[in-house]
């Protein structure tokens, strides 16, 4: 009886019907969220900084050179910017496969499961597999596209299940809701734990993160597959997934015009919204130096955090007295004006100190408002994105939604395609790149050697630095302010 009882609470077989999403099922499935997105954070904004401080690139024959250095930094920007690129291509393969398929254990939950294990094992090979010089750059080719294809399997799987599970417009509001919030958790932890942990041991740091990061991930996932229950499938719907062709990607693209624009929003957001995290941490180590620089931000990601978080959590109460073009308003102004702002008081004009580096407290102020407007400017946009698949359902009969989902992680593929290309050359044209890797090289010797001090030795090196802060700072905050004031624009004028 006890082993019948056990089994019975494992729900990875079952369905439910209708457009109430079991409770357990809401919120595990809005939970899990946060582990997925810890692991992405951690990928997306860390990977590239844990290589460019503490990898063990610019090594020719067992000796550093600083040209070398920056080479191999470059060529391993080129294959991340190629694998998203290609990893973006994939996202609909991806969508049409899910959408052809229903295995037994569901039609999402089987990818979700293989996406979370093969990708958990890919990404401690990245954070702690350590051959050196262009031996390091060919490992991390090779497992970067692993880790891009094994998330796509996950990524894809999660999304295509969230407007599956409802079609009852208010379920669907509350489900996104609590995504986000547990997405931001999961997102600001990694993002405020790991410059607050790592600088001045990134190698033995970067590691233990990784370690804990890939558990969380991976118990999350496992969570999600044995203890939800995905919505029975309509046989009609069922019917026309299994004649979902690859080209319907392209063809309800062409069809479907408000998920068109919805998508080219989604993509000028994400690469607004991912630029000053991938200059971030450089920005703050070279402005208040290696030691202070991680607790700064750290602080900065706390008001990054409570601003997107509350926004979120407000976002119920909040649509319920304003329209959602006025929140959308509101919402873009907070963040494209925050980041101009941002600009005037975080770079060193002339001989002038920034007026941010002697009052921190006014960035952590526009760390608020830029990332609360974030928040609801965001969460608009996923409700946007999922009312297209309604619109495509009463404009053609069918739903699609693997199809029509598979366009978001696209979309944030490509975002950080660009994103990282803007990163790379932002650091080169400052001269930013130059400091870092002297800077990396006292970390490998740290990684050697825990008994030596390198932080007063990486902050003469940053005083001494011939880089250039007002272009860093420059490329960091207007050219977000110019990508959202477009989608604002997009927005206000095509989306009915």
């Amino acid at each position: 009886m006890k082993k019948e009882k056990k089994r019975s609470r494992l729900k990875i077989n079952q369905t439910f019907t209708g457009d109430i999403v079991p409770r357990a099922t809401k919120w595990i499935f809005s939970a899990t969220a946060m582990g997925r997105d810890a692991a992405y954070t951690l990928m997306s904004l860390f990977l590239l900084t844990y290589v460019q401080f503490a990898s063990p690139i610019g090594y020719v024959n067992g000796v550093r050179d600083p040209h070398q250095y920056a080479l191999q930094f470059g060529v391993i920007s080129i294959v991340v910017i190629i694998a998203r690129i290609w990893d973006g291509l994939n996202d609909p393969i991806m969508g049409f496969i899910i959408e052809r398929t229903h295995m037994k254990m569901g039609k999402y939950k089987p990818w979700i499961l293989i996406g979370a294990i093969t990708n958990t094992a890919v990404m401690l090979v990245l954070f702690l597999a350590r051959p050196t010089g262009w031996a390091y750059v060919i490992m991390f080719s090779i497992f970067y596209f692993l880790w891009d294809i094994t998330f796509t399997m996950n990524d894809i799987g999660y999304w295509s299940m969230l407007p599956s599970l409802t079609s009852d417009e208010k379920q669907r509001n509350d489900i996104t809701t609590m995504m986000s919030i547990f997405i931001s958790i999961g997102a600001f932890s990694v993002g405020g734990a790991v410059p607050l942990l790592v600088g001045g041991n990134a190698v033995k740091n970067y590691g233990i993160i990784a370690i804990v990061v890939s558990v969380v991930f991976l118990a999350s996932q496992l969570i999600l597959v044995f203890f939800t229950k995905e919505s029975a499938r309509d046989l009609e719907q069922e019917k026309i997934s299994k004649e979902t062709k690859f080209t319907d990607m392209f063809t309800i693209l062409k069809t479907n015009d408000q998920l068109r624009w919805v998508t080219i929003v989604i993509l000028l957001y994400y690469i607004g919204s991912s630029i000053l995290n991938g200059l971030g941490l450089n920005y703050f180590y070279l402005t208040f130096n290696y030691e202070l620089g991680g607790s700064v931000q750290f602080i900065f990601i706390i008001m990054y955090a409570g601003g997107t978080i509350l926004s979120q959590f407000l976002f119920p109460v909040l649509i319920k007295y304003f329209k959602r073009k006025t929140l959308l308003f509101i919402s873009f102004l907070m963040m494209a004006l925050g980041h101009l702002v941002f600009f005037f008081v975080g770079a060193p004009f002339g001989s002038n100190v920034p007026l941010g580096l002697k009052f921190p407290y006014i960035l952590y102020a526009l760390g608020i408002i830029i990332f609360a407007g974030q928040g609801i400017f965001y969460l608009i946009l996923l409700i946007m994105m999922e009312n297209t698949i309604e619109y495509n359902e009463w404009k053609s009969g069918e739903r699609k939604e693997a199809v029509s989902f598979s366009l978001r992680p696209l979309t944030a593929k490509l975002a950080s395609s660009l994103q990282q290309g803007v990163v790379y050359l932002t650091l080169l044209i400052s001269g930013a790149l130059l400091v870092t890797e002297k800077i990396s090289e006292l970390e490998i010797a740290k990684g050697f050697d825990d008994s030596l001090e390198i932080i007063d030795d990486a902050n003469i090196l940053i005083q001494n630095g011939n880089h250039n802060m007002v272009v860093l700072t420059l490329i960091m905050t207007v050219l977000p302010f110019v990508l959202y004031v477009s989608a604002y624009l997009i927005l206000h004028f095509k989306y009915k």
